[in-house]
């Protein structure tokens, strides 16, 4: 109350001193109170204002925080726990199951928690996360160290193992040596804190510890401690010692530095701080510790293995592999884990790669002479080697020739399209007797040669083979043309894996492999091993399986087609097992004669006058092919030039050719599949379709008897079924002097190009035959061999007429010489096309035969002429 006296004091002074009647002291009490509960109140109103705009402030605060932080994450990433899951490196195993090696950005096998041995979770625990398994995936103390750590200087990270999964995962790119983090700013920071919670709700800490340990980058493109333990120790990580624990544990920190096969001193220090950490949380006792720090790290190590050389071996074949599993599976092997199961024969792969490098018999004239060859099993379609060229680097995925280089295949095209569909459709026998004679193409000028110049007049088809004439095959395809029409025939093609073969630049010199017929080494062994295989077609391919990661398993499409006939097969067998056994002629083939049978067939290539401007002289060789078969593989080889150079000389001259560069790889290829277990050698065995029948030789259809001359020559050949059926036996009594008979006319238009096939006999007489060739471009005279005379039946002087309809409309005539005709006609691009033919000879005049050539009511699928193709790139064989 001393306070309350001196104001009553002084209350009471001032009244004195005014004048006025004192108030008693309780009333002064009383209003002395009355004033303090005044002041109270205005001091309690003002602490609610203050508390208010505190409150108003921390709401304000956290509006706005929240607001950062929802900016913060606006763009992180949707969490997915398949995303955080590592993907196993591909391997690549070869025929016999071995592994031939592994593929992938990074070569990485995942391993299970309780596959880990407790030293290993340990180590990473001591030196990465020693509270992982208390945390909820953000560590605050061990953030909040970190930070003020590196505030002085001292950098220390404060990632948990949850935190450096998410980051591996979404924000850190990859560079090969170590994970950098991609833009490590606040915002990335927060977002890894976010997802690292979020990830803690989702999964175990053993799930998530798994999945860590699996991402991790060792260096040296090693990822995962499974592929590290292999890799630094040769054993699997479930096997690992502490020493070797420890080491693992040190090199995630920086890959590149603490790497032992590069820095052994820094890296062995490394161990040794995780050692002494792993000690500091009790982990191991003091002699363990010293035990494992007495190890030297350099005699754990086993050295660099050859996942990680630069190594070419087998990387031809690898390649190859690694594009068809993508195709295949639509993922990259080198991105996505698979095992790729192949059928690579490694004898013979490393015979082929023994050749390109020059050291077996085949030897190159030319450090720019290239190489391409494959070979395949006919009765899968299998590659059991590849060679894409000589020089070639291994790990580039390079061009490789054998499988993606389109180059016209000259002569070795003739069995698998001429006279194979001659066998089906045309009726031929293996001693078919054709024309060899000066043609043109229809619209051309350009008179066709054989690559001597000559011209023979008759030959028998085995000889046309052997000889590789074009112009027999040329005309062959004619008449079958005329037979089952271009859309037939690149029907056919395409069916045997000719990829490019198209009817909009199909032209007779497909015959011949020339002008706008290209293709690859690849496609042509897959052509010629059918054949092989009674006509039943497999698109090559190196792998047998994949087996993904996800259980997914794939196998290989385009198997186990029936394309031709097995009797037509065996036909053109027989062909190129003469090639190879011929004595009459020297063509390069005959080095492949085996104890067991062997076929084949040679091809070149000519520059044209596309040579000449590079120095190249005019018609210069410039491919050469050789495909050799037997019953179980089929080899084809290219040797030539990838471009011309001026002054390269780029092109083979007699002596090079002479060389047999393509016989001699066969043959080198032929001792290689020798020596693999279970290879049938025993030759193409006859298919039943096979029919033996007895004609008169040299006639065509085949007469069956020979009863109007006793001085004809009747011959037991062989046909296929299917042919048999196309083109009976006829008997000679229909040919009966004054009454020629016309058993059958086909013909076929595109792009209004006509081919008709009066499938009647160009006769001969006295060992003469006329093979003159009189158009409105070239008069040439010339005679050449009669082998058979047939002029007493089929007569002589034949003209070949055929009369074009078009909707019943006479549109024109054709007269023609020869038994087969193809040319423009007229524009035959609409309606409804009829050809009736017949033929006029010594004997008289024939019945008349029509057909459909073509229906074209349907205007949407007219096509445009294309006869005047004037391509200077012919093929020309040797």
């Amino acid at each position: 109350m001393e306070g309350a006296s001196k104001v009553i004091s002084k209350k009471r002074s001032k009244d004195s001193a005014a004048g006025r009647v004192s108030s008693t002291d309780e009333e002064l009490i009383r209003e002395l109170k009355k004033e303090k509960i005044i002041r109270h109140r205005k001091h309690v109103k003002i602490a609610t204002g203050i508390l208010i705009l505190i409150l108003c402030i921390y709401m304000a605060v956290g509006v706005v925080g929240l607001h950062y932080l929802q900016k913060l994450t606006a763009d992180m990433p949707e969490l997915n726990v398949s995303d955080l899951t590592s993907e196993d490196s591909s391997k690549i195993y070869d025929a016999n199951g071995d592994l031939i090696t592994e593929v992938g950005t990074y070569y990485r096998s995942n391993i299970h928690y309780d596959d880990c041995p407790e030293s290993l979770v340990d180590a990473f625990l001591s030196i990465e996360d020693s509270r992982f398994f208390t945390h909820n995936g953000f560590d605050i103390p061990r953030f909040t160290a970190s930070i003020i750590s590196t505030l002085r200087g001292n950098t220390q990270g404060g990632s948990t193992f949850t935190m450096q999964l998410i980051k591996n995962s979404y924000f850190s790119i990859d560079d090969g040596d170590n994970s950098v983090e991609r833009s490590a700013t606040i915002e990335y920071k927060v977002q890894q804190i976010v997802l690292s919670m979020k990830l803690e709700t989702e999964l175990s800490k053993k799930e998530i510890f798994e999945l860590y340990m699996n991402k991790l980058n060792f260096g040296d493109r090693i990822r995962g401690v499974e592929k590290a333990a292999e890799y630094y120790f040769g054993k699997s990580a479930s096997d690992m010692n502490l020493s070797e624990s420890a080491l693992l544990a040190g090199i995630v920190n920086q890959p590149n530095n603490y790497n032992p096969y590069h820095y052994l001193d820094w890296s062995t220090e490394r161990r040794n701080e995780v050692l002494q950490m792993m000690l500091q949380h009790g982990y191991i006792s003091e002699s363990e510790y010293k035990l494992a720090k007495s190890i030297k790290v350099e005699d754990q190590l086993v050295g660099a293995d050859k996942l990680t050389e630069d190594s070419s071996q087998y990387s031809e074949y690898v390649d190859v592999a690694i594009d068809e599993a993508l195709q295949m599976t639509g993922k990259d092997p080198v991105l996505y884990g698979m095992d790729i199961y192949t059928s690579m024969e490694p004898t013979i792969q490393q015979k082929i790669e023994d050749i390109e490098a020059g050291n077996t018999s085949v030897q190159y004239f030319s450090d720019t002479l290239q190489t391409a060859m494959i070979s395949i099993n006919n009765q899968t379609g299998e590659i059991v080697g590849i060679g894409g060229g000589r020089n070639y680097q291994g790990g580039a995925r390079l061009l490789n020739r054998a499988t993606s280089q389109y180059k016209q295949p000259g002569s070795s095209v003739k069995p698998v399209l001429s006279y194979a569909l001659a066998f089906e459709y045309l009726g031929y026998s293996l001693d078919e007797v054709l024309v060899d004679k000066p043609i043109t193409l229809p619209g051309e000028s350009r008179v066709l040669v054989n690559a001597d110049g000559k011209y023979r007049g008759d030959v028998t088809i085995k000889d046309a083979v052997a000889n590789s004439l074009n112009i027999p095959a040329i005309l062959t395809l004619q008449k079958i043309t005329a037979a089952i029409g271009e859309d037939g025939v690149i029907k056919y093609l395409n069916s045997i894996g000719f990829s490019h073969a198209s009817a909009d630049n199909f032209d007779l010199t497909y015959a011949i492999g020339g002008n706008t017929f290209e293709t690859t080494v690849e496609e042509l062994a897959g052509a010629h091993a059918t054949m092989m295989n009674q006509g039943v077609y497999n698109e090559p391919h190196t792998i047998r399986r994949i087996e993904m990661d996800d259980g997914d398993v794939y196998y290989p499409d385009n198997q186990n087609k029936q394309v031709l006939s097995a009797g037509s097969c065996w036909l053109t067998d027989q062909l190129m097992y003469n090639n190879v056994t011929t004595t009459t002629v020297y063509n390069y083939m005959q080095v492949l004669q085996k104890s067991y049978p062997t076929y084949a067939k040679t091809g070149t290539t000519d520059w044209g006058t596309d040579g000449l401007q590079y120095g190249i002289p005019e018609g210069a060789r410039k491919d050469k092919w050789m495909v050799c078969s037997t019953s179980q593989y089929t080899n084809a080889v290219w040797v030539g030039w990838d471009k011309a150079e001026v002054g390269g000389s780029n092109y083979f001259n007699q002596y090079q050719s002479n060389l047999n560069i393509p016989g001699n790889t066969n043959l080198e290829l032929l001792n290689a599949e020798e020596q693999i277990p279970n290879a049938n050698l025993s030759g193409v065995g006859r298919s039943s379709d096979v029919q033996d029948i007895s004609y008169v030789y040299g006639t065509y259809p085949h007469v069956e008897d020979s009863d109007a001359s006793a001085a004809s020559k009747v011959i037991t050949s062989q046909v296929s079924s299917a042919g048999l059926s196309n083109v009976p036996l006829i008997s000679a009594s229909q040919y009966a002097s004054g009454s020629p008979e016309l058993t059958n006319v086909t013909a076929s238009v595109s792009n209004s190009i006509l081919y008709i096939n009066w499938n009647a006999q160009d006769s001969c007489s006295g060992g003469t035959r006329d093979i003159s060739l009189h158009d409105s471009w070239n008069n040439i005279s010339k005679t050449g061999t009669c082998l058979a005379d047939t002029s007493w039946l089929f007569g002589t002087n034949t003209t070949y007429i055929a009369e074009i309809y078009q909707n019943d409309t006479y549109v024109r005539t054709i007269t023609d010489k020869d038994n087969s005709y193809s040319g423009y006609a007229s524009d035959l691009t609409s309606g409804v096309i009829k050809v009736c033919g017949y033929y006029k000879n010594s004997h008289g005049t024939s019945n008349q035969i029509c057909t459909i050539a073509g229906d074209f009511t349907d205007t949407s699928s007219t096509s445009t002429d294309s006869s005047d193709s004037t391509d200077e790139s012919t093929s020309t064989d040797g």
